[in-house]
């Protein structure tokens, strides 16, 4: 499934710490975009995962305090954009 998730970023350098370490991703896991503000106070991934849960599970702890997330699932046969799907 595909999941935007919405980074209100309130540490900026620690965010980016935390997020260039990200990769490796985990099996079945992957983010296809990255969108960040020209002032890098917000971010806005596109990621790939199994499920919610699964992306959540990884993403709050890298980024801890650095950024409140919100996870929206995207109703995939309505969406316009999307890439191919990449992870089963």
């Amino acid at each position: 499934m595909f999941i935007v998730i919405d980074h209100d970023i309130k540490n900026q350098a620690a965010f980016q710490q935390r997020a260039e370490g990200a990769f490796p991703l985990p099996e079945g896991l992957r983010v296809h975009m990255f969108l960040p503000a020209s002032d890098m106070s917000r971010a806005t991934c596109l990621y790939e995962a199994e499920s919610v849960d699964k992306a959540r599970n990884f993403v709050d702890p890298l980024l801890g305090d650095s950024a409140k997330n919100t996870y929206v699932p995207i109703a995939a046969e309505h969406a316009m954009g999307l890439p191919a799907r990449q992870t089963a």
